[in-house]
């Protein structure tokens, strides 16, 4: 993942050129924070940053405006004077490398006196000091830094850059006006621990909905719960994002999602989440729905693996070839003719049987099977759903004794949630007394004779 870093001018009063940072390598488990200019060179913050100066020095923050966050000294400084910003990193996490586009001005040409710059790493185990400019006496090669640093490989606390005099006892810095200006910071920070998931509900499976709803709450140590993302069968469907403005990515436009203008962009916890996948946003056919939570640093956890929609039957997945092709029947159980309409005496119950076969004849067990009631009025219910396949293909429904004419309608599904694939409807007329019998609200409407 590379993580480019735009310069800017550093104005007239530190380098008019333009600093352009190289690009670092991302590695996994880290993010980076950019300070002063984002990675589209807009103006950002320096948050997480802190400023300190004594009398006669300054650590000023001029980035809003566009200009750079800086230290200063001023002429005939004392031997205390200092001044510094300082950064410590995000509990949860360590500074893993740094780039600067920095410039410092008053230290080139001979000297009377001493001024020092430093960049160093706190907590550093094999030494914080990371560069260094100081003015020595005589010395007719002194020059400003201008280019861009850049260090890797670091693992400290925080960093601190820091601008001070110490001139011979009892003498000042009599120097011109000394300063390190810093038009874009850009802090890699490691985070190595992935967010902790709880409290995973599927509070819709979609069968009947068609939504696949799944609930739970994280939390992360770190740069905080960064987003939510969705994959169907492997490959990337959804991202949502976990948080506010500050926990999304600085520039959009490029390929790395991992940059922020806060040290610790996202919040630490969320509760309650819900992941909704609306199966007509698939294609047709059966797949597996992962949910994962990941933090800022882009490490990753595994909220739930489902199949949605899965295969109409109680099998392997290979069964759902046999269910694209197969065939579906039902009938009356009067006789040998299997007939798909019968008439009965009120207060008899009705039994009907049929059966789910692939195109080589085999029964397919486990198949589910809806069945609706339609009344002689038009309404439709659903009478009993999950109605299934034995081991044979075949299945029995019996219908009340209660009931009164109507059609007994069942449906079949290559996939659930998913469209009807075939129905088969069978009529059921009820008699009493030789008259066909409904019940009260049931009757046919009356059609209106012209």
């Amino acid at each position: 993942m590379s993580r480019s870093l735009l310069a800017g001018a550093l104005g007239a009063a530190t380098i008019s050129a333009v600093l352009a940072l190289a690009p670092s390598a991302g590695a996994a488990g880290t993010y980076d924070f950019y300070s002063c200019k984002g990675p589209n060179g807009s103006p950002a913050g320096v948050a997480g940053w802190t400023p300190a100066a004594t009398a006669g020095a300054g650590a000023t923050d001029g980035c809003a405006g566009g200009g750079p966050f800086s230290l200063t000294i001023g002429l005939n400084a004392a031997d205390t004077t200092r001044a510094a910003w300082t950064f410590a990193a995000p509990a949860g996490t360590r500074v893993a490398a740094v780039q600067l586009a920095r410039a410092t001005q008053g230290f080139a040409g001979a000297k009377a006196s001493r001024l020092s710059y430093e960049l160093n790493a706190d907590g550093q185990a094999s030494g914080g000091g990371l560069e260094s400019l100081t003015q020595l006496k005589d010395d007719q090669d002194q020059a400003d830094l201008t280019a861009p640093v850049s260090k890797p490989g670091l693992d400290a606390s925080g960093l601190s850059l820091s601008l001070r005099c110490f001139p011979s006892t009892g003498s000042t810095c009599a120097n011109p006006t000394a300063s390190v200006a810093v038009q874009q910071a850009v802090v890699t920070l490691k985070d190595p621990a992935a967010p902790t998931v709880g409290n995973v509900q599927q509070t819709d499976s979609g069968d009947t909905s068609g939504i696949l709803r799944t609930k739970f709450d994280a939390s992360d140590v770190g740069g905080g719960l960064y987003r939510v993302r969705t994959l169907v069968d492997g490959q990337p469907f959804l991202n949502e994002g976990l948080g506010d403005a500050n926990c999304a990515d600085a520039d959009p436009a490029t390929p790395d999602t991992n940059q922020f203008l806060s040290p610790q962009p996202c919040a630490p916890s969320v509760a309650g989440r819900e992941v909704a996948v609306d199966y007509r946003k698939l294609s047709p056919g059966p797949h597996t729905v992962q949910t994962d939570v990941q933090d800022a640093a882009g490490n990753t956890t595994t909220v739930s693996a489902v199949p949605f929609p899965k295969a109409n039957v109680d099998g392997t997945a290979a069964d759902y070839e046999r269910l694209r092709t197969a065939s579906f029947r039902a009938w009356f159980v009067k006789g040998k003719k299997h007939p798909r309409s019968i008439t009965v005496n009120v207060g008899r119950r009705t039994t009907l049987r049929g059966d789910v076969v692939d195109k080589k004849g085999k029964g397919i067990a486990g198949v589910r099977l809806d069945v609706y009631h339609v009344l002689a009025n038009g309404k439709k219910t659903l009478a009993k759903t999950g109605l299934k396949t034995r081991t044979n293909g075949r299945f029995t429904y019996i219908v009340s004794s209660r009931v009164d004419t109507r059609k007994i309608q069942l449906t079949y599904r290559i996939v659930r949630p998913g469209p009807i694939s075939n129905r088969r409807t069978l009529s059921l007329r009820v008699t009493k007394k030789g008259k066909t019998f409904y019940l009260p609200g049931n009757k046919p409407k009356a059609t209106k004779k012209r």
